[in-house]
């Protein structure tokens, strides 16, 4: 089962992608924040067994999916999770950045589910 944690501020995205990956058979939400700071906490509370993946929006109110991937490494989790990046921007140096913080993919919303 491949665990997933989100972090995104809009609701109507985060019910229908939460819909989305909790209908297919080998995948659940096991987490969700509305901002960076949430999130933070929610991983902290289950560094004994983090989740496999981390979607994270890059514009959040508080502290934004960029701040998330530079704290990141200061909850120390083992393993670290495959992080994808979710937004509406696709600007050249933001997208250079999550790579170089650790981010696996970047996904400009919106997108299909099919």
């Amino acid at each position: 089962m491949i665990r997933i944690m989100m972090a995104d501020d809009n609701r109507d995205f985060v019910e229908m992608l939460s819909d989305y990956i909790n209908g297919q058979p080998d995948m659940e939400i096991i987490g969700i924040g509305a901002n960076g700071e949430d999130i933070l906490q929610k991983l902290a509370f289950e560094a004994e067994d983090p989740p496999d993946v981390l979607l994270l929006d890059v514009i959040m109110p508080h502290l934004d999916g960029l701040g998330v991937l530079e704290r990141l490494p200061e909850l120390d989790l083992q393993p670290v999770p495959q992080i994808i990046m979710l937004t509406a921007f696709g600007q050249e140096h933001i997208t250079q950045r999550a790579v170089e913080l650790g981010a696996a993919y970047y996904m400009l919303n919106p997108f299909k589910l099919l």
